[in-house]
């Protein structure tokens, strides 16, 4: 996030408007966990398939080697971010884009919520380990590319629409846009690769 500081005060006008796309990825994501969590916690009889859903994953996990393991998170955090990537090149990416923040926060939020309801304290130092440590990398590698791929489809579709630009980047052109996604791509590679051995080391335990 942009700070503008002035005279040792945070000008909160400008620091809204300069960081508006980070403020609703935050706002989507934390209504996303409080939806999940709550989903599991107010309705646990009601969510049957779900809860199966979720014990077998992580059943799965303790018996899947760690190549296996870092193969599984990488293609689902890819899936994230390919799908961002593609709204950015479209005209009407952007209602899209902006959803996924909410969608990845309630499956965080479920985990989370099994966890706790099943395995109390302990599930709850699995979900601290396991889920908070590289997901908050993830989030943040999320909220970049939300912001890029937003960008990039407003541009777009200012270009196909011919609406005024003010606030969009100039700037930001097909290749920067395709270059930061491929870092992102990396570096979600590699936070996949933490997750697995934390998985593979805190899943003998669970």
């Amino acid at each position: 996030m942009k700070k503008i500081v002035r005279g040792g005060v945070v000008n909160t006008k400008t620091f809204f408007s300069d960081n508006k796309i980070t403020l609703i990825f935050i706002t989507f994501f934390t209504v996303g966990i409080s939806i999940g969590a709550l989903s599991l916690g107010l309705f646990e009889e009601k969510s049957i398939i779900t809860i199966k859903l979720i014990e077998k994953y992580f059943n799965e996990n303790s018996s899947l080697s760690i190549i296996e393991l870092m193969s599984r998170n990488v293609l689902s955090s890819l899936i994230y971010l390919f799908i961002i990537y593609c709204c950015g090149l479209c005209a009407i990416g952007l209602p899209i884009i902006a959803i996924i923040p909410l969608i990845k926060g309630i499956s965080i939020g479920m985990i989370i919520s099994y966890q706790y309801i099943f395995n109390e304290i302990k599930g709850f130092l699995y979900s601290l380990n396991i889920i908070f440590l590289p997901t908050a990398i993830f989030v943040c590698i999320l909220n970049f590319a939300y912001c890029e791929g937003i960008n990039m489809s407003i541009k777009v579709s200012g270009s196909v629409f011919n609406l005024n630009q003010r606030d969009n980047n100039n700037s930001l052109t097909f290749i920067k846009f395709t270059k930061r996604f491929i870092i992102f791509a990396v570096a979600i590679i590699i936070i996949s690769l933490i997750e697995a051995l934390l998985t593979g080391v805190f899943s003998k335990y669970y």
